[in-house]
């Protein structure tokens, strides 16, 4: 029965359409129920009263009226915040690494604890350059319950409801604005893939107000009741991108077994509790907020003002969290003396984790895992390997693991140590967090450690779904970091600098052949990506979303068979039904990439040809991801009498244009990683022309920051234009920001320039 189940669970999430096109009955079906459970848009909400301050921001394309965002934290059944749709995949195509088919490892009992979530906007604009920006609305249906509802209020007061009946499904989620994501929606990745929506808004015009309102139902999965639980944090940042007159947020628990920990940043307001019968209630408020001004490379949760929070479920009495034994302990910044004591302690005493589902790996204790890990390293041979490769493959081993169920990065180190442990391979523990969340100082909840461990040179970092052994996450790389020795709780601790990663390790190389239609003016693109390093992590997801990579972690790094343990009859069915979702993804994948490219590019695709992965990058000895592409990009060329201007300088995509506001700085700068990108683009001159304007394509600039090169020359009658950009660290000064002004501004003006093909 439940072979037969999961199996039609597979074909149903492939029925999905991936392609753009009119939202469905179906669909439509569905949000009128999650518009039945939530009322939305509610007249009576005060916070939605408040009205543009006299001259204050006249000058603002648009402000912020009102925003609130609700979450109401709840337990229910598994059914409750179900996920649809294509969804799904994440979940069944879970590891059989420890002795289970790929059916079985989904038949365990769970617990869904749900976080609802709203968020409601109500946004004045105030010319026609803010009626474009905001008449393109999103919403997400993606789980049970979801819903979404948007309306225009007309200077003379007049109210249209938005038609949800028009909207169009979104092929590239990555285009999707931050204001349309919930905070609590796991990210997207290769195999979480919301289904979302747009929706064209009618009719707008300068003076009108804008108002949404949607509600995500985002459910956590456990494998067992949990008697203690931390959600991830949230993190709210008080200034916008408009400015804002009045927003709040309200965190509501089921009960009081529920509890809100916090830390304002940078002179934000403090959340306030009150009791409503059983229920916690939590409620922020912040009024006149200016706009961000720096918009660009600005590190917002460590330079702006923002708050933090973390609701703890706790079934008995103690609702302290396991980091801090008070709210107010909190609060406080940590010394690098108690941050040491308390990693030592969260490391060597973790009893109150054996019930916490957060820090234990999916399916049972840390223990557990070990011993089922070890017996299946054994059975394979791996123990009577040498060390160097008995270490890659327990991390691969355990990467067969979190690519399908998440673990915590505590866990990872937790099982990790201990099958190193095992055969006495000695290692270290590395601390640290998230360098565009947290400094170490600011530390308010101990999911925001992230922990490593370390062996001679190399940091093993968590794999989540595609890390190769000494790979890290670019919010990891270059961190200070606090080491100690694993096995011995009398060892101190000392200081030490995560390797960063230079422009060596973190390239991206495009190779581009470009063939132009002399009649229509586009061009066909054919076209290789290579990517390494955090260049590479930063496109994965993307690239392998829709293929079946999965199939190598099965026949690669001694894994187990992904159909393990089933007989021959539903061996047979599975493989029939994974073979039809592979057809399915193959055609789903070129629409996928094309809205990815047009937004890349900026311009539109004719036709998107064909897509092959050349290499998933997900291999020690093969780390590197490629990738190839056929399409036909529109408007590229226009003729100009008998001549012809040719846009060549466009297919190493959008190169950002500065505002003037842009170029005065008050914030340091912040890149992310330092990296090398590299275009050579190659296109045949057309018989009987001649090629004009490619000394126009030549730049070079260079600094301490980083550079901007290219060179554009005649070779065998070919057009071959090379570009080199680079960033040469991750953080610069803000005193450096003009020479920052100065790179960009080459590689603006470089993608603006044209080349001639005259007649003759």
């Amino acid at each position: 029965m439940r072979v037969t189940t999961l199996v039609f669970l597979i074909a149903f999430s492939g029925t999905t359409a991936f392609a753009q096109q009119h939202i469905t009955k179906g669909a439509l079906s569905f949000l009128n129920t999650g518009l039945k459970l939530n009322k939305l848009l509610a007249e009576d909400d005060k916070d939605f009263t408040y009205t543009a301050p006299a001259g204050k921001w006249d000058d603002e394309s648009a402000i912020i009226l009102g925003q609130k965002t609700s979450f109401d934290f709840n337990r229910k059944g598994v059914t409750v915040g179900q996920r649809i749709g294509r969804n799904i995949l994440g979940a069944i195509f879970a590891p059989v690494t420890l002795g289970f088919s790929i059916w079985g490892a989904n038949s365990n009992n769970t617990t869904t604890m749900l976080i609802e979530e709203r968020e409601r906007r109500k946004i004045l604009l105030k010319d026609k350059f803010a009626v474009d920006q905001y008449s393109i609305l999103y919403f997400r249906l993606s789980a049970q319950g979801d819903a979404f509802a948007a309306r225009v209020i007309k200077a003379n007061g007049e109210i249209k409801a938005v038609d949800p009946a028009e909207a169009i499904t979104v092929d590239n989620i990555n285009a999707v604005p931050g204001l349309f994501k919930s905070y609590t929606d796991q990210k997207f990745g290769s195999f979480y893939r919301p289904d979302y929506y747009k929706i064209a808004v009618p009719d707008l015009e300068e003076g009108d107000i804008i108002e949404y309102e949607y509600v995500n139902m985002n459910p956590k999965s456990y494998s067992h009741n949990p008697n203690y639980i931390e959600f991830d944090p949230v993190y709210f940042l008080c200034n916008r991108y408009l400015p804002v007159v009045h927003q709040a947020i309200e965190v509501v628990s089921e009960d009081r077994r529920y509890h809100v920990g916090y830390k304002s940043l940078q002179g934000a307001p403090d959340f306030v509790q009150t009791n409503k019968g059983s229920k916690n209630f939590y409620r922020w408020e912040d009024n006149s907020r200016d706009k961000i001004k720096d918009t660009r490379y600005l590190n917002e949760y460590l330079q702006l003002p923002s708050v933090k929070f973390q609701m703890v479920y706790a079934s008995g009495s103690n609702d302290r969290f396991v980091w801090f034994k008070t709210d107010e302990d909190m609060k406080k910044d940590v010394t690098p003396e108690d941050l040491s004591e308390k990693i030592k302690a969260f490391w060597f005493n973790s009893s109150k984790l054996l019930d916490a589902s957060n820090y234990a790996p999916p399916g049972g204790s840390i223990g557990d895992m070990e011993k089922n890990l070890l017996k299946q390293m054994k059975k394979r041979g791996v123990l009577e390997q040498a060390d160097d490769e008995y270490v890659r493959k327990a991390y691969y081993t355990i990467r067969a693991q979190t690519l399908y169920r998440y673990w915590s990065d505590y866990a990872f180190a937790k099982v990790f140590a201990g099958l190193l442990r095992e055969k006495n391979i000695p290692c270290e523990i590395v601390v640290t967090a998230s360098n565009q969340k947290t400094n170490l100082n600011k530390i308010a909840f101990a999911q925001e450690l992230a922990w490593l461990v370390k062996y001679k040179k190399d940091y093993f970092n968590n794999p989540y779904d595609h890390l190769n052994p000494g790979e890290l996450p670019d919010d990891i790389a270059g961190n200070n970091a606090v080491l100690f020795a694993g096995d011995n709780l009398e060892a101190k601790t000392s200081s030490v600098v995560i390797p960063g990663g230079d422009t060596l390790q973190n390239k991206y190389s495009e190779q581009i052949m470009a063939t132009l239609d002399m009649e229509k003016g586009s061009m066909a693109i054919d076209k290789t990506v290579e990517a390494n390093g955090q260049v590479k992590q930063n496109v994965i997801d993307d690239v392998l979303a829709l293929t079946p990579f999965m199939q190598t972690d099965f026949m690669n790094y001694d894994g187990s068979d992904m159909w393990e343990g089933m007989d021959a009859r539903a061996q047979d069915k599975a493989i029939t039904t994974f073979n039809d979702q592979k057809k399915e993804w193959k055609e789903q994948k070129p629409i996928m990439m094309k809205a990815i490219a047009e937004s890349g590019y900026g311009k539109s695709i004719e036709t998107y040809t064909d897509f092959k992965l050349l290499q998933d990058g997900r291999s020690f000895k093969k780390k590197a991801l490629k990738y190839a592409e056929t399409f036909t990009l529109a408007d590229m060329a226009a003729p100009a009498g008998d001549d012809i201007v040719v846009s060549l300088s466009a297919l190493i995509g959008g190169q950002p244009k500065l505002k003037k506001e842009e170029r005065l700085r008050n914030y340091p700068v912040d890149v992310n990683y330092p990296r090398e990108l590299l275009w050579t683009v190659s296109m045949p001159v057309p018989a009987g022309y001649t090629v004009k304007g490619l000394v126009g394509l030549t730049r070079n600039v260079e600094n301490e920051c980083g550079s901007f090169k290219s060179v554009a020359l005649l070779k065998e009658n070919y057009i071959v234009v090379s570009v080199k950009k680079t960033y040469r660290q991750q953080k610069f000064d803000v005193s450096k920001w003009p020479l920052m002004v100065s790179i960009l501004d080459a590689g603006y003006k470089f993608s603006q320039s044209k080349i001639i093909l005259k007649k003759g």
